[in-house]
């Protein structure tokens, strides 16, 4: 079963609302003006990810590499997201609002887009 929208939303809200007051991540997310409404950009990006549609087309294009090259990540803070997000899929297992299968789906995207974001270090 493929998630929607509102689910990927609310997970990525969740995962956000760790990340930006991570000690180790979060000073990445304080010069974003008006975050709360990039939230639904993200979810859109995963939605595609996940489902290969997107309900709002207008979110196009992604620049994801671009955009995340001039925030100059290191290994660490990568690794740090990449834990962050898997520890918010796992909760929402737990609340069941998403399956093993669907969070092991997202965390090879993830770990996809991980790859990726490593080349810029």
């Amino acid at each position: 079963m493929k998630l929607s929208f509102p689910s990927i939303l609310e997970i990525v809200t969740s995962f956000y609302a760790k990340a930006t007051t991570d000690i180790l991540i979060g000073y990445h997310f304080r010069f974003i003006e008006d975050f709360d409404d990039h939230l639904p950009r993200i979810a859109s990006f995963w939605q595609l990810q996940l489902t290969g549609s997107i309900d709002n087309r207008e979110q196009l294009p992604f620049n994801i590499i671009e955009l995340h090259r001039v925030l100059k990540l290191n290994k660490g803070e990568v690794h740090r997201w990449v834990i962050l997000f898997e520890k918010t899929l796992v909760e929402f297992i737990e609340s069941g609002a998403i399956t093993n299968v669907q969070k092991d789906e997202w965390m090879v995207k993830v770990e996809i887009f991980k790859n990726k974001i490593l080349t810029l270090c």
